[in-house]
């Protein structure tokens, strides 16, 4: 068998830690309450409460008197609470993080797992999808799949060309490729032309920015509306199958130990997708081999361990009939 169930410690040592950071997650929602700051602006010679928020904008809650002095007393005291309370969580996370490595749980590379949580950090809609969705899908089965599986150089970003004004706008003046540094400031494109879509940080670990096309001579959204010299996510033309699937979330574990939410598509779409790859005749026979067997893997998975996910129609809209009957017939007991 290519994966192995967790043992009970391990399990009980994941689930704490999940718990945890799910708390952080909903502690950072409730925090968005007093994001930005309160100060007191003199105008004409009187002075008026503003709210500034990220971004710039600012917002007048009127004169200064006994009603706005008490506003902004109970939104320093409420600001400061939710820094204590999260500052106090990431301390216990941080000594949770001892544990996920001393239980061999700590899987997900970190350059990709900071890159990630840039992306996340300005909101954008994104999945990771490829080799590295492979972590999801082993968390939530709670199996540790062989290595030989989950080696890879390099990360997937599957955006959705439809929503490319929506990322720019998300992007505040940043550009993807600031992002990525962000987490990292060895990150590079690795060529100087118009269409890079792929950086390389100074360790050689490479993140490919790609999305759907229906016709790939044809612009999408991001070339439209990102900045010159940004990346430029690459359209692929089965990525359309993988972004009308449902998506599929996890808390995985960075090799820090750290939590991070992936998310990625539905595995039922990923055995599709990884058949299918694997069928082209202009495909590598390396990498053929190796997304069937992925392919097979994660069938597996499904069949053994993942079956409580709901049956839904969704995958089976997305993919063509006879993708999904090649696949039924390749993979033993497999369906969408």
């Amino acid at each position: 068998m290519s994966y192995q169930r967790l043992q009970s410690e391990q399990s009980r040592v994941a689930v704490n830690a999940i718990q945890l950071f799910e708390a952080l997650e909903q502690h950072r929602g409730q925090a968005r309450q007093v994001k930005g700051s309160m100060h007191w602006k003199r105008i004409h010679g009187r002075e008026y409460l503003y709210r500034a928020y990220t971004g710039g904008k600012n917002h007048s809650l009127g004169p200064r008197s006994a009603e706005t002095e008490a506003i902004r007393e109970a939104f320093d005291t409420r600001k400061a609470e939710y820094q204590a309370r999260e500052q106090s969580l990431k301390e216990q996370l941080q000594l949770h993080a001892a544990y996920i490595r001393a239980n061999r749980l700590n899987r997900f590379p970190v350059a990709g797992a900071r890159v990630i949580r840039a992306l996340q950090r300005k909101d954008l809609p994104f999945r990771v999808i490829g080799t590295n969705a492979l972590y999801a899908y082993e968390a939530r089965a709670g199996v540790r799949i062989e290595p030989e599986h989950l080696a890879t150089a390099d990360m997937d970003v599957l955006m959705d060309a439809r929503q490319g004004l929506r990322i720019v706008t998300a992007l505040e003046g940043d550009t993807l490729l600031s992002v990525i540094r962000s987490s990292d400031r060895s990150f590079e494109p690795l060529t100087d032309t118009p269409y890079e879509f792929r950086a390389a940080n100074a360790q050689g670990y490479m993140i490919d920015l790609i999305t759907q096309a229906a016709d790939v001579m044809t612009m999408n959204d991001f070339e439209h509306h990102l900045e010159a010299g940004d990346l430029k996510p690459v359209g692929i033309d089965s990525l359309k199958w993988a972004i009308a699937s449902p998506r599929f979330e996890a808390v995985v574990f960075d090799e820090r130990g750290m939590p991070l939410r992936l998310s990625t598509v539905d595995p039922r779409a990923f055995v599709l997708h990884k058949h299918y790859v694997s069928q082209q005749p202009d495909r590598e026979p390396i990498k053929r081999h190796r997304d069937e067997a992925q392919a097979q893997l994660i069938a597996t998975l499904l069949r053994n361990e993942l079956r409580e996910l709901s049956t839904t129609q969704a995958v089976e809209r997305a993919f063509p009939h006879l993708v999904r009957q090649q696949a039924s017939t390749r993979f033993d007991d497999f369906d969408v």
